[in-house]
């Protein structure tokens, strides 16, 4: 059971993170400064990426898509013409972003796929890193939310197989970063 002493200590120490970041210390420096685990600070850090995704007057669910659309992208038509059925069912045609396939977006989008995994879902997946890097930037104040931050260094977790596999002796090795 945690007490009120200890919610206003965590506050606080997230608190001091919070700015330590800003001020571009890691957060294995920050744990050695305030005498804490590296974890500590790690869970700190998505508390402070949660808190700041989530303005305290919402509630914690996911926003729905129409909602998301609505805050996102500009009404490229009128409300009551969105409600328009699709040629196959009586149901609302879902909404849709088009997109001019350049030759970069195609080669990054075959990287992504290679393994086998949809367009959509690679879209998607690709989507959510950059947009959490962002919340992150912005939660903590590395960035003002009318800049774009800078995402570099991305972190790969080494590859943990959850089956035994076999590998064909001439398949590629892929290249670790």
């Amino acid at each position: 059971m945690t007490t009120a002493t200890d919610e206003a200590a965590v506050a606080t120490r997230r608190e001091k993170v919070a700015q330590l970041l800003r001020d571009r210390w890691t957060q294995r420096a920050i744990a050695d400064n305030l005498g804490v685990s590296k974890d500590t600070i790690y869970r700190d850090v998505q508390a402070l990426t949660r808190a700041a995704a989530t303005p305290p007057d919402q509630d914690t669910r996911a926003p729905g898509a129409t909602e998301i659309l609505d805050v996102a992208l500009p009404a490229a038509t009128p409300p009551e013409a969105t409600a328009t059925a699709s040629r196959d069912t009586a149901t609302p045609a879902a909404p849709c972003l088009a997109l001019p396939l350049d030759a970069a977006l195609l080669a990054d989008l075959a990287t992504l796929t290679a393994n086998g995994t949809s367009p959509e879902e690679a879209i998607r997946h690709a989507l959510a890193h950059v947009a959490k890097g962002y919340r992150l930037a912005w939660g903590i104040g590395l960035y003002p939310v009318t800049v774009d931050p800078v995402l570099s260094h991305p972190r790969v977790n080494a590859y943990q197989p959850t089956t035994p596999e076999t590998v064909l002796p001439d398949t590629p090795k892929r290249q670790t970063l």
